[in-house]
């Protein structure tokens, strides 16, 4: 007993330590991503890079790729490490994010020997590039989206190498910004060490490092225990990147989730080649992707710590934009990172029925506004990251405009006070986007809309995002959410500012121009026409959607007095079901594809019946899963009753040739007469 209270005083000491360099660098930072929007994370890892503890509020994208990139510096510099040597590093083909997100390597030293990193991994607004604040839709390489740091030690035995850090903040736009962020991971992480030292006193720097490996075996204990509960079996889950920036052409994602024993194995293969846009991740995201998922599924309440992790293995062919190299583009990696997350959800959840849930608002929508400085010194740099609606689930519909459980306590959106004193800029309008939730027994929650007025001469907007084309998806047979949307209102005209939507590089404002940030909904948890009335009338009283929508997409019928009918109700539910598109499912030797597209031949009267045209988006719907999605391919000879798929495309649906399955269009907003 003595022991397991020892361990348990072990691991709340080094989370009391991960917790107070999380509250250093949110009441120091200076950038407004790190303490408004809590953009970082701050770790304990091992020597040889594996982690200790991070903060439950953290943002689970740094999850993997802090402990990827330790072991990197660990391996560059092994057996020359040394007390007072500080590393830096954000290169994403050796375990980074993306180039913003900047890791720093603190060396806690025992017996000699290196023993523990301290480790804070913050977001800097900008690190050179192409536009300012570095994310651009439009880049083909990664030298476009600002300084690589590969493995570098930046100070020696406590020596500062000023050379490096001239060069480096000397190539980064909001210069003063970018050394206070500095200077502020410097005080955190040597913060931590300090606090770690008093810890090796304390407990006797064996028994600490022993108490370290022991949490370490027990987390992956437990994480075994709960996957040998999971029947074994394959499932598979499919998605798209709508673009690849410079594009429009999507990227193709294929997984085959693999349940044996007390191991789970994501096997990408499949997945599209590296593309010369933004949209692709290095080495340590799938890992992230997959350790996020099967943690929030299968044990959510426990710290942290890489044990948990150990029975997980990716196979993410080198190449792929699953798994890029040089010199491919990874400034969006959020967006995809975020997709390959939405696959394993709905992969896992066929294993783990009542953890599934609808999609999401996607990935980071990074949206950059960028002018001079009022005083004529430098220039100001906004960076917004608009919170979209979440999924609905059993029992629970979405939240509204909120983060998801893989973002951490990232926050919702941009203070107004703070954009207002800082930039001139000026917040016209934060609100709830009526209509943009995806339907179903259990909706999912509404996404934002926020404009921002340029008050000064000259700025440009930069943005990144995904699903403006290829919304957020349903799930049990609930309805996609609304697409992102990012646009510019000038002299009342609505502006596209790209031809390729969501990718943004540099759209050059005028005074008086509106940035109208439209985030996606999240995605509806069963068949709407089951959704109970109560619920629907309570949508209608707060204003989330009006009673022309209800009816179209609820088959809720509203009398003259604003009161529900349920007569009509009734009949038009099952009007509404009786509508409904069913085709039979028939054995194709293979799935086609036209490139990356999965394509559905229909002939165009039964086009025309679903109310879609070639080229535009359809889903196979089924009770269980989140679906299948192609794109329509005009072929007067296809069959109006049958429905050819090949063994993949049976194999996501768990699908049968001769059964029946419900097919729909999938739209970019769901609501009825025009945009959420």
């Amino acid at each position: 007993m003595r022991d397991l209270v020892r361990l348990e005083l072990i691991r709340e000491s080094l989370i009391a330590v991960v917790n107070e360099m999380r509250a250093n660098v949110i009441h120091s930072s200076y950038s407004s991503v790190l303490y408004e929007g809590h953009d970082f994370s701050c770790a304990l890892m091992t020597a040889d890079g594996r982690q200790i503890a991070q903060s439950l509020d953290d943002h689970p994208i740094h999850i993997f790729a802090v402990p990827y990139s330790t072991v990197e510096v660990a391996r560059a510099f092994e057996g020359d490490i040394h007390p007072g040597d500080i590393f830096l590093h954000n290169d994403p083909y050796t375990g980074g994010t993306h180039l913003n997100d900047i890791l720093m390597l603190f060396p806690v030293f025992h017996a000699g020997r290196p023993a523990i990193f301290t480790a804070v991994r913050c977001h800097w607004g900008d690190v050179g590039g192409m536009t300012p604040g570095s994310l651009s839709g439009r880049v083909n390489e990664i030298i476009q989206e600002g300084i690589r740091i590969t493995p570098t030690r930046i100070c020696h035995k406590g020596v500062m190498n000023e050379a490096f850090l001239g060069l480096m903040f000397n190539n980064m736009r909001t210069k003063a910004e970018r050394m206070g962020d500095f200077n502020t991971m410097l005080g955190t992480t040597r913060k931590a060490a300090e606090h770690l030292e008093r810890l090796f006193d304390r407990f006797g720097g064996d028994a600490l490092l022993a108490g370290i490996e022991e949490l370490i075996t027990r987390s992956e204990a437990q994480m075994r225990a709960h996957i040998a509960a999971l029947p074994d079996g394959e499932h598979f889950a499919e998605g798209y990147i709508e673009s690849t920036g410079p594009t429009p052409e999507p990227l193709y994602a294929r997984l085959k989730l693999i349940i044996d024993g007390d191991e789970i194995t994501a096997d990408f293969t499949g997945s599209s080649p590296q593309t010369a846009g933004p949209t692709n991740i290095g080495p340590s995201m799938a890992i992230n992707s997959l350790g996020t998922i099967v943690k929030s599924f299968l044990d959510p309440t426990t710290p942290i710590n890489h044990g948990s992790f150990a029975p997980l293995t990716v196979v993410a062919p080198e190449g792929s934009f699953t798994n890029a190299r040089y010199p491919a583009p990874c400034g969006a990696m959020a967006e995809v990172k975020h997709l390959l997350d939405a696959l394993v959800a709905g992969a896992l959840g066929e294993a783990v029925p009542e953890m599934k849930i609808g999609d999401h608002k996607g990935g980071a929508n990074h949206t950059y506004i960028s002018g001079p400085e009022p005083t004529g010194e430098g220039i100001y740099l906004l960076y917004e990251w608009p919170a979209g609606g979440t999924g609905g689930t059993e029992g629970v519909d979405g939240n509204h405009a909120m983060r998801f459980y893989t973002e951490g306590d990232f926050s919702s959106l941009h203070a107004a006070e703070v954009v207002e004193s800082r930039f001139p800029l000026r917040i016209e309008r934060s609100e709830l986007r009526e209509g943009s939730c995806g339907d179903g027994r259990f909706r999912g929650g509404l996404g934002m809309r926020r404009e921002v007025r340029l008050l000064g001469e000259t700025a440009v907007l930069s943005v990144v995002s995904e699903k403006n084309v290829i919304p957020p998806y349903g799930t049990d047979g609930g309805g996609n959410g609304a697409g992102n949307r990012f646009t510019v209102v000038r002299d009342g005209a609505v502006l596209e500012p790209s031809p390729v939507p969501g990718k943004i590089s540099g759209f050059k404002l005028q005074p008086g121009d509106v940035v109208r940030e439209e985030s996606s909904g999240g995605g509806g948890f069963g068949d709407p026409l089951e959704r109970a009335t109560d619920r629907v009338a309570r949508d209608l009283r707060l204003g989330y959607l009006d009673a022309v929508q209800a009816e179209a997409r609820y088959g809720v019928v509203v009398d003259a007095a604003g009161e529900i009918d349920p007569a009509r109700t009734e009949a038009r539910r099952a009007e509404l079901r009786a509508a409904r598109v069913h085709l039979t499912l028939a054995a194709a030797n293979e799935d086609e594809f036209a490139g990356p597209k999965r394509t559905c031949r229909l002939p165009t009267a039964l086009a025309r019946r679903l109310g879609v045209a070639g080229g535009q988006m359809i889903e196979l719907r089924v009770a269980h899963g989140p679906g299948v999605r192609g794109w329509v391919e005009i072929d007067e000879a296809a069959d109006g009753e049958r429905l050819p798929l090949g063994p993949a495309g049976m194999a996501m649906l768990k699908a049968a040739p001769g059964d029946q399955i419900e097919v729909r269009a999938v739209a970019r907003s769901p609501v009825v007469g025009g945009e959420a």
